[in-house]
């Protein structure tokens, strides 16, 4: 008979392969959690930068627009020039009075675009001779962006819907994000 102190403790061979699969296994579960929250994370991020910019957008082009004014130099009584009532287009232009011009001027909103990435940009044009002069160059209020895809401005009246679509790329495909918000000209009727 063997002595039992002489035996000598280990792992067989079966054991050692069966504590491996387990810590590969638990390892590619560690690996495959940490990834999807690194795509998550990144998602958020876009979704993120582009809400904070449609939001951006949205306020800007709210405040100047519920200043929107008929001037007295103006001879139209429409404050709204674009999109027509009852109608949707991709710019919105309206009419302001200027008080450090002490002129009626036009304001443009638009997107463009430059190669994959669109911003939202604000044009001014003073009204002279019956003609609009442009006001220096048009500003970019949004940040260019390879996610944004439209903009709309729907018109009833004197209120506009703005609607900002984007997209979003993870996961392997996209998503479509749309910001909407509802503005008015305090100065314009409410039905044409």
């Amino acid at each position: 008979m063997q002595n039992k102190s002489n035996i000598k403790k280990g792992f067989t061979l079966i054991e050692l392969v069966v504590a491996l699969a387990i810590l590969i296994i638990i390892f590619t579960m560690v690996f495959s959690a940490i990834a999807s929250l690194y795509r998550v994370r990144v998602a958020y991020a876009q979704e993120l930068v582009l809400q904070q910019n449609f939001r951006f957008a949205v306020d800007k082009i709210s405040q100047e627009f519920r200043q929107a004014t008929k001037g007295i130099d103006y001879d139209s009584d429409d404050i709204i020039l674009k999109p027509e009532p009852n109608s949707i287009g991709e710019n919105l232009e309206f009419t302001i009075f200027d008080t450090d011009l002490d002129k009626t001027c036009k304001v443009k909103y638009y997107p463009e675009s430059q190669g994959d990435l669109t911003a939202i940009y604000r044009a001014k044009y003073s009204y002279e001779s019956n003609a609009w002069v442009p006001l220096g160059s048009p500003q970019p209020i949004t940040e260019d962006m390879g996610q944004l895809v439209k903009i709309y401005f729907v018109r009833q009246g004197g209120k506009v819907i703005i609607i900002i679509v984007g997209k979003i790329k993870y996961f392997g495909g996209e998503n479509i994000v749309s910001y909407t918000s509802l503005i008015y000209s305090r100065n314009s009727p409410l039905e044409d």
